[in-house]
């Protein structure tokens, strides 16, 4: 097996063995860990979530090799706190944590684990009012919502395994059911990025970012604003774009047209239909230059963003072909599979158990090339993943794109999640990749994200598609 291969090594590390020490250092470290590959005997404790998780990723996880083998002993250490835990935990909060702790280490956004019974524990301040800021330093203060007119006040947290919290109180909520000094939002992570954990959501691995710029805090839901006697004077939000969370096609004046997608979750057929014969229509009948595609915290999802690529496509070209990790597991999903292009990859899978396939390069040949848009401004963010990343590695073959934002999350490195992996436990979904892009051995973008044409980081995010609009980035103030 993968770990105990990992074992061997590490003890190797510390002392000059063969293999019969080897085998007794091991029984004296299964003992010492409590160690058990035996199948779990029904139940649903966290030992047997974590056993299964565990087992999962060190046997089909495309990553598993090429992430531990850069921190063995790292590995070994979190496998080993993360057993020890799960013995020791007896509620679903306490059991996601440690088994979120164990995912963290391999930084792929997209092992998800969600407890889909249980949130995070409430908690309540008794304290919450006003105080001093401290002219925008620090997440410390009082911020607030315009648009759903909420008052949070943000406090921070003493420190945990290294990760420091900011965790967001309600102050005030007008027309709401929030309670006053109930837990908003946790924000994880330094002064000025971070992920959030909401109260209101299912306890889940899969966190989207935020960031604060001066007295803005921005998040996927909202804009918030400082408030106190440091906050700048007349600051407002123009509410049309502020936050890119529904689709939306228009003309935005007579050059520049506006495409706002949060997420590729459109039925890839209509989608194409409406690319076909409204979209691209009515770009070139108008003569339209400028294409704004606002893909501000779009996550991913289908495949309806190769639609997207009729509006910006030059000429053919090619990639190469991701890798499928081979395991029985695959095998048996692609023997099952209709999907005319898993067949033909079916019996290089068989021949090569426990190692990487190449798929068929993707080759790109379109028949109709458009005059309009002649140029193509793709907004992104740190929340851009998945399949939008994707989308953006094909973008970038035509000359008209240029990239606008802040880099993009970097879960991309290891893809194609299949649905949920098998849990012998209600409430519970894992998720993990099944497959290595082309370029993750040369480039990989886990963590680091695609870096940006032109990075807008200076600006909010609110102001991002009327600096595009206007293309004077020299003349939009900095915060």
């Amino acid at each position: 097996m993968p770990y105990v291969q990992l074992l061997i090594k590490e003890c190797c590390l510390l002392v000059n063995c063969n293999m019969g020490k080897t085998f007794i250092i091991l029984l004296f470290f299964f003992k010492l860990a409590g160690i058990s590959y035996g199948k779990p005997n029904g139940g649903c404790s966290c030992q047997v979530i974590l056993d299964n998780i565990i087992n999962d990723i060190e046997n089909k996880y495309p990553g598993f090799q090429t992430k531990t083998s850069k921190d063995t002993a790292g590995y070994i250490e979190v496998r080993k706190q993360a057993i020890t835990n799960a013995a020791k935990v007896t509620d679903r909060e306490a059991c996601f944590y440690v088994i979120e702790k164990y995912i963290r280490f391999f930084k792929d956004n997209h092992i998800i684990f969600t407890d889909h019974k249980a949130e995070p524990m409430q908690h309540i301040s008794n304290g919450v009012g006003s105080f001093a800021t401290d002219n925008g330093a620090s997440l410390s203060g009082i911020w607030k919502n315009e648009q759903n007119r909420i008052t949070i006040k943000i406090v921070k947290q003493p420190g945990k395994d290294g990760i420091q919290v900011h965790r967001a109180y309600v102050d005030q909520s007008a027309g709401s059911a929030l309670k006053r000094g109930n837990a908003y939002f946790d924000l994880i992570g330094n002064e000025k990025e971070f992920y959030i954990r909401k109260y209101n959501s299912a306890l889940t691995t899969f966190l989207l970012r935020g960031r604060m710029l001066k007295d803005y805090l921005i998040e996927p839901n909202g804009i918030w604003i400082r408030e106190g006697p440091e906050t700048i004077n007349n600051k407002s939000i123009k509410p049309e774009y502020a936050i890119n969370d529904q689709f939306l096609y228009r003309a935005i004046n007579s050059k520049v047209y506006y495409i706002g997608i949060p997420a590729f979750n459109i039925q890839p057929k209509d989608f194409d239909s409406l690319v076909m014969h409204k979209i691209i229509p009515e770009i070139i009948a108008n003569k339209m230059d400028h294409l704004i595609i606002d893909l501000r915290n779009n996550s991913g999802g289908n495949s309806s963003f190769l639609s997207l690529l009729r509006i910006i496509y030059e000429k053919p070209f090619s990639i190469p072909g991701d890798f499928v990790f081979s395991t029985q597991d695959m095998i048996e999903r692609y023997r099952q599979s209709s999907n005319p292009a898993y067949q033909k990859m079916l019996p290089k899978l068989i021949a090569n158990p426990g190692r990487f396939v190449q798929k068929d390069s993707l080759k790109l040949a379109l028949k109709d090339v458009y005059p309009y848009p002649k140029r193509v401004s793709i907004l992104v963010n740190e929340n851009c993943a998945s399949s939008t990343e994707y989308f953006l590695v094909l973008a970038r073959h035509s000359s008209k794109v240029k990239i606008y934002g802040r880099h993009t999350s970097g879960t991309q490195d290891y893809s194609e999640l299949l649905g949920p992996e098998k849990l012998p436990c209600d409430g519970y979904t894992y998720m993990r990749p099944t497959t290595k892009s082309f370029w993750t051995d040369t480039q990989p973008i886990d963590n680091k994200g695609i870096i940006p044409d032109v990075d807008l980081s200076a600006h909010p995010d609110f102001e991002w598609v009327d600096i595009l609009k206007n293309i004077k980035l020299n003349n939009i103030r900095r915060y």
